[in-house]
């Protein structure tokens, strides 16, 4: 069976899981919809996941036209969720070694099992909002050097920039944002996102999600 698949079957996939993801946010909200006033505010959750579904939707697009990017490879989405999930492990030690020094609050879990709710979806809607949507944008501002980079070197630098933005954001929220605790925790998230896009240049989408699942 060849690796890449369809258009036509990736964008089923992707709207299988956008519908899934929207259904869990609407189970979830239903009962604990303070999991996530957190991160959206006072939005409505459900509408969220459905605008981050359909921005999802055209910036993947734009992704596997413009960067060769996938949504989803038949075989090959397996052994990326195997990557995935050793490089996931890994980005974990690392994280809870730091918490016994750090000790990040205990409030920042969500505790289960609202938490096989949670996580999925939250998760969804930050790989669009931190990762797709900028990437996609990038390439597009960017797209006049594509003649003088070239297409691969365009892309990574594309990756190497939107890996910046979700420290950044989260640094920028910290009490402290110039703290050793801080500044440790803005490179591990760099990395974290930076081995993720490169899971997603090298596999495809369903396998970056898979990685921050598997981390969380």
């Amino acid at each position: 069976m060849d690796d890449t698949w369809s258009k036509r079957r990736q964008y089923l996939a992707y709207a299988c899981l956008s519908i899934a993801v929207v259904g869990l946010t609407a189970i979830l909200a239903q009962s604990s919809s303070t999991y996530y006033q957190r991160f959206y505010g006072g939005a409505d959750p459900v509408l969220v996941a459905v605008g981050a579904s359909l921005v999802g939707t055209f910036a993947l697009r734009v992704l596997m036209s413009w960067g060769g990017f996938e949504i989803v490879r038949g075989w090959a989405t397996l052994r990326g969720m195997a990557v995935s999930a050793g490089l996931a492990t890994l980005m974990g030690v690392a994280i809870i070694i730091a918490d016994l020094f750090i000790r990040y609050p205990e409030s920042l879990n969500v505790p289960v099992p609202e938490a096989l709710l949670f996580y999925p979806t939250i998760g969804f809607v930050a790989e669009i909002v931190f990762h797709v949507l900028p990437l996609t944008i990038l390439m597009l501002v960017l797209s006049p050097l594509h003649r003088r980079l070239g297409a691969d070197r365009l892309v990574w630098l594309c990756i190497v920039i939107v890996a910046v933005s979700e420290p950044v954001f989260q640094v920028a929220f910290e009490p402290d944002p110039f703290s050793w605790p801080t500044a440790y925790t803005g490179v591990h998230v760099f990395v974290f996102a930076l081995l993720q896009l490169a899971v997603f240049r090298r596999y495809d989408f369903a396998s970056m999600y898979s990685f921050r699942l598997f981390y969380y």
